[in-house]
């Protein structure tokens, strides 16, 4: 009992201090907000403090970069003009070849035999003409002493008009006859590298469908090809310089676009371009894969906005203006960029205050903003 009576006590003299401050209230403690500096502007708490930059006009010059692929300037895929046996292929896949070398070989002897008989053909066809312009001579000497008669003139000068198509005709089947002849070797077009040996000796070549021997690719010059985005339409013309990254390469290759594709893929919304790439060494391959950057040579004058300030949402590019003292999304359509520019096509004015750095990808439109120096700047979660 005398313990909790001590134990009251005690706290009967903590509480009397407050009970004593509670009736006057002059010695009342009760909080209030700090008070703000002389001069200083009021700060709404719910206010975010963002950094915004002017639109202004600059010049521009856009690095466009691409995939692409390195691929043979030229493919052909080369099968025999005439039917027949193949009596020997002189080339394997990998193998280099000069415009001329022989690259297969069909079977001879049918084609020797067809050229005999077409220049035996020829031979009596000549036979036979030579004979006509001799009665001819014959008959015209005797229509002159009456003794022939003008019809059988005729008829002779008929013979051979005759024999001289027939003779024409022969002749024509002489030339078609050593043409598939030299055909029974065929050789290569151009100089280049063996991509594919298709067939074996003793395939029986086929001309409809034709059967394909070998795929050569011409390698002493390669090409790089890329395709471009459609907004980068009017961007990338032919003669502006490019680079070509290849892994393994340790320099990139210099070089200028050598074509531009005159359509669109409507599935992709691309469209393609080429360069010449120099391959001397045959250090590169067809087919492997390369990064493209092309320099275009035209700068533009440009509404430019900092890369980013640009926001993509749903198919959507937008940028956050302040109007008003709030955050307001704007869509815009861009063109070209480059580096941390990028060009503003339509949406926005000259002089629009938009918001950049970290605020442009962390607030949200309809919030109440607050411009300050870039040294104070802060988003807001």
């Amino acid at each position: 009992m005398q313990r909790r009576t001590r134990l009251g006590a005690r706290i009967a003299k903590l509480l009397l201090p407050l009970a004593l401050l509670a009736c006057d209230p002059k010695e009342a403690v009760t909080p209030t907000a700090a008070a703000p500096v002389a001069g200083a502007p009021a700060i709404d708490p719910l206010e975010v403090e963002v950094e915004t930059i002017r639109v202004a006009r600059g010049s521009l010059q856009a690095r466009v970069s691409v995939p692409g692929s390195i691929v043979a300037r030229r493919v052909s895929r080369i099968g025999a003009e005439v039917r027949g046996r193949i009596e020997k292929v002189f080339v394997d896949e990998g193998d280099r070849v000069v415009a001329g070398d022989p690259l297969f070989q069909i079977d001879r002897e049918p084609f020797e035999v067809n050229l005999r008989q077409a220049e035996a053909g020829l031979a009596l066809a000549q036979s036979e003409r030579k004979q006509i312009e001799a009665d001819l001579r014959r008959v015209e000497e005797l229509e002159k002493k009456a003794i022939a008669s003008i019809n059988e003139r005729d008829r002779m000068r008929t013979n051979l008009a005759v024999a001289g198509a027939r003779e024409a005709q022969a002749k024509e089947g002489v030339a078609l006859a050593r043409h598939n002849l030299e055909q029974t070797v065929i050789t290569a077009p151009f100089s280049g590298s063996i991509a594919a040996r298709l067939v074996d000796e003793g395939t029986t070549a086929l001309v409809q469908p034709q059967t394909i021997v070998v795929v050569l690719h011409e390698t002493a010059e390669l090409e790089a090809e890329g395709r471009i985005p459609e907004s980068q339409l009017a961007v990338v013309q032919i003669g502006d310089p490019a680079l070509v990254h290849v892994e393994g390469q340790p320099q990139p290759i210099e070089t200028v676009v050598a074509s531009v594709g005159d359509t669109i893929d409507e599935a992709t919304r691309t469209y393609s371009v080429r360069m010449h790439v120099p391959n001397a060494d045959h250090r590169l391959k067809a087919g492997v894969f390369a990064r493209i950057e092309i320099i275009p040579r035209e700068e533009r004058d440009a509404l430019l906005v900092p890369r980013d300030s640009v926001r993509s949402e749903a198919g959507r590019t937008r940028v956050l203006v302040v109007r008003e003292g709030r955050a307001e999304a704007v869509p815009v359509e861009l063109g070209i960029a480059s580096g941390d520019q990028a060009e503003v096509l339509s949406g926005i004015e000259l002089g629009s205050e938009v918001i950049v750095g970290a605020s442009a990808r962390d607030i949200a439109p309809g919030m109440r903003v607050r411009v300050v120096p870039p040294e104070r700047a802060k988003a807001t979660p």
